[in-house]
């Protein structure tokens, strides 16, 4: 009899430990917009069954609260496609995933463990917390006395002149701002130019905006400039394109905003949810190819012109097909 309840005791305690669940983040002490790697372990049983549900264009994390910023909406941006993989070694069944992200956002923020399912259970990844500032935040030396450090600036002066020499000082000891503001402008300046086609479709204006639109993807499609080596300008002009149409139709400024600005501003138009995360997902792939150097194949480069001809048709009725 104690023989038997020993056996069902280990038994059990094999069923309890039987997975194995890890999640770590490649720093836990980042700047502002540096890429973080957040991968997940797994160890199971051979026959197991795994479920993850991946995210596509942002994970949202909450701040311990006394960031830079506001802490409404805080999320890490997803730069990467999710990757995951599957092996068996030593008589387990190891899974791992992995994201690339970033976080815009300045203070110590927890990270959400995610949920994997493995046959009939759920199981919940540990939380991972990181600290993202304007400079790596130095041991010993609390996370208040950093921001002190941004925040006590003495000036006795007041009125416009006092406002210059603050605004120069400061200039001045953030010499690495004024370099990023500079290098902004200048890369802003070169998007504006390489954004113009070297040869302008030409369009009738008697054209609806539908079809002018169509018209001119159909144009950007048939240059294929990824096989010019140009990936990157195809991206750039087909978001401008589609930015163009939808600032146009739904009168909304739209050519500077972010991917994640432009979904919001959509959604308060009244698009439905599955119209908004198709927009959502081709300015998505858009700004991989663009800061993140993604290289996606030749069929993916086309379905997402098919999305976006998609979209234009969905988001312009019959009644204004030759409205101008």
């Amino acid at each position: 009899m104690r023989f038997f309840i020993l056996i069902s005791f280990l038994f059990l305690l094999g069923s309890a430990f039987g997975q194995t669940l890890e999640a770590t983040i490649s720093k836990s002490n980042a700047k502002i917009g540096e890429p973080l790697i957040i991968e997940y372990h797994l160890k199971t049983a051979p026959k197991d069954v795994i479920v993850f549900h991946e995210k596509y264009d942002k994970i949202p994390i909450r701040s311990t609260g006394g960031g830079l910023l506001s802490n409404d909406g805080i999320s890490a941006e997803i730069i990467e496609m999710f990757k995951d993989s599957t092996a068996t070694a030593h008589g387990k069944q190891q899974w791992q995933g992995k994201y690339t992200v970033m976080i815009w956002d300045s203070g110590t923020f927890i990270i959400p463990g995610p949920k994997i399912f493995i046959n009939d259970s759920t199981f919940t990844f540990n939380d991972l917390r990181v600290y993202c500032g304007f400079e790596a935040k130095q041991a010993g030396v609390d996370l208040y006395d950093i921001r002190e450090n941004y925040a006590d600036i003495p000036d006795n002066e007041t009125g416009f002149w006092g406002t210059l020499k603050s605004i120069g000082r400061w200039l001045i000891y953030n010499w690495w701002a004024t370099l990023l503001i500079i290098a902004v402008i200048i890369g802003f300046i070169w998007l504006r130019r390489r954004r113009r086609p070297t040869e302008p479709v030409k369009i009738n204006k008697a054209m609806s905006l539908k079809d002018r639109t169509l018209a001119a993807i159909d144009a950007l499609e048939k240059e294929k400039l990824w096989e010019q080596g140009k990936l990157k300008e195809h991206y750039i002009e087909l978001s401008y394109i589609l930015r163009s149409y939808l600032t146009t139709r739904y009168n909304l400024s739209l050519l500077e905003k972010t991917s994640n600005q432009t979904k919001i501003l959509l959604t308060q138009k009244g698009l439905n949810d599955d119209t908004v995360e198709t927009i959502a997902r081709i300015l998505s792939q858009s700004d991989m190819v663009k800061f993140a150097k993604s290289k996606p194949d030749e069929l993916t480069i086309l379905k997402i012109s098919t999305l976006a001809r998609q979209i234009v048709a969905e988001t312009s009725p019959l009644e204004f097909d030759n409205y101008e």
